[in-house]
């Protein structure tokens, strides 16, 4: 059977790097296999739903390389609904096949009851297994209760069981419980919405998935899941549980540790491949020393669950900045120009042309793409004298020879490429008599207005004559 994997968040807001990870995996799943990787929408609590969390993971999907092959807000939709708001009646239809076979029965506990009863077996876990009175009830038991406006969940039986229900967890290996352990649960709230674990078999089923890839907070639910097929009669998937993501304090990640919603990431300037890199290892890991950096399709060729540790990993922002910094200086000009213009915005950049060039040339000395609206500002800054950087310049021995002499060699001849400016510099280092720091670190400030950045050569090649001319002669007026 060819594998059929999904991704079925909430729309409650960002997509969570959590989230973004376990798509990432049935992606990966998906591709290795030759299989194909679906997009459900798990909505049935409408109080924390909203169509623009729909948009936004979406979009987050999509910018990241993930979108999927079929599914809500996508052309392919063979198996729809793909939404468990629109779905209603099959859940309800499905129901109905467990009432009529015993399986299932009418619950009219009142929330509080429901309270009491759950603080009851905490302290008397023996009677846990005790038959719910109402499952006996007759016709007459349950018109008396809805007279009295008791709107009733259906409940799946399992107090008559017994044994152990378990699977071979695809990341874990055996997982075993007791049926003792597990109470009748609902299938339909009192307003007939269903409970997550019943849309989801019904959901699973009717769209053919073979393999469930999800959190580990998904193991408790699996072993009501496996009993819902049973009952059913249906051939349950394949079940495989990654682990938590945690943040540096070892608690499970979330916006206390910092930003962890994937426009978030976007917004300040990381590039999707170094995400999927960073959170391809946080589960697959590396293998062996310097094997950290991975392109998607690298993580492809790799993911088998199997492979997937079980332990909890933690978020380093550190490593995922080392990693977008390698991605960011990996990019071709043309692309990194395009990656980073919505950081850019208002600057008079004279070329498009220009701008490749400038990138190519700060990319070096930037983690994420936002880091290069700064240098730019400065290098197409109007010419002038900063009091701190004349402050700065000033503690040299001579701090006007190396921007005199540079001028002078500069506007006699100016270099066609690298090469030429290097020489020029070496030229002017023996026209000034200043040599190494002493001559460097005031000609990029006189340039600048930075003692860091990329190498002069480079940066002279950006700037351009006039721009050179401009602001060593602004300096030399000033220091």
């Amino acid at each position: 059977m060819t594998l059929r994997v999904r991704f079925a968040p909430s729309p409650s807001g960002d997509l969570h790097v959590g989230n973004a990870r376990t798509a990432l995996f049935n992606y990966l799943y998906a591709r290795h296999s030759g299989g194909t990787y679906v997009f459900r929408i798990e909505d049935s609590d409408a109080d924390r739903s909203d169509e623009d969390s729909i948009r936004a993971i979406l979009g987050s999907l999509e910018w990241l390389g993930l979108t999927p092959d079929e599914g809500e807000g996508l052309e392919r939709r063979p198996h729809p609904p793909y939404r468990q708001s629109q779905a209603l009646e099959l859940y309800q239809k499905g129901a109905q096949a467990l009432l009529d076979s015993g399986r299932a029965y009418w619950c009219f506990d009142l929330a509080e009851e429901q309270e009491a009863e759950r603080e009851r077996l905490l302290h008397a876990p023996q009677e846990r297994k005790r038959r719910h009175p109402h499952r006996d009830l007759d016709a007459a038991g349950r018109e008396r209760l809805l007279k009295e406006g008791r709107k009733p969940a259906l409940r799946f039986a399992t107090d008559d069981l017994d044994g152990e229900v378990g699977w071979d967890d695809g990341v874990r290996g055996p997982i075993r419980f007791e049926l003792s352990e597990i109470r009748d649960f609902n299938l339909l709230r009192g307003d007939g919405t269903p409970m997550y674990n019943w849309a989801c078999v019904i959901d699973d089923h009717r769209m053919g998935i073979t393999d469930v890839l999800r959190g580990e907070d998904g193991i408790s639910n699996t072993p009501r899941q496996l009993l819902l097929y049973r009952a059913l009669g249906w051939e349950a998937p394949r079940y495989s549980h990654v682990s938590f993501i945690l943040g540096p304090d070892g608690q499970k990640l979330s916006k206390r540790h910092g930003d962890t919603g994937i426009s978030k990431f976007r917004a300040k300037g990381y590039l999707p491949e170094a995400l999927l890199n960073y959170l391809g290892l946080l589960g697959l890991g590396g293998e062996g020393e310097g094997a950290e950096v991975f392109s998607l399709q690298d993580l492809v060729e790799r993911f088998e669950p199997g492979r997937l540790v079980k332990k909890a990993s933690v978020f380093d922002y550190g490593k995922l900045d080392f990693l977008n910094a390698h991605w960011l200086r990996a990019q071709e000009p043309k692309r990194l120009a395009a990656l980073a213009a919505p950081f850019l915005e208002g600057l008079a950049v004279p070329s498009p042309e220009w701008l490749e060039l400038a990138v190519e040339t700060l990319k070096g000395n930037a983690v994420v793409l936002k880091d290069l609206r700064a240098p730019l500002e400065a290098l197409l800054a109007p010419a002038g004298a900063d009091p701190a950087v004349l402050a700065a310049a000033r503690a040299f021995p001579d701090p006007k020879a190396p921007a005199q002499a540079a001028l002078d060699r500069l506007s006699a001849q100016w270099p066609a490429d690298e090469e030429g400016f290097k020489a020029a510099l070496k030229e002017a280092q023996k026209t000034g008599g200043v040599k190494g720091k002493d001559f460097f670190m005031p000609l990029r400030l006189a340039l600048t207005g930075s003692e860091h950045g990329p190498e002069l050569p480079k940066l002279l090649n950006l700037l351009g004559l006039q721009r050179v001319q401009d602001r060593l002669k602004a300096y030399l007026a000033a220091v």
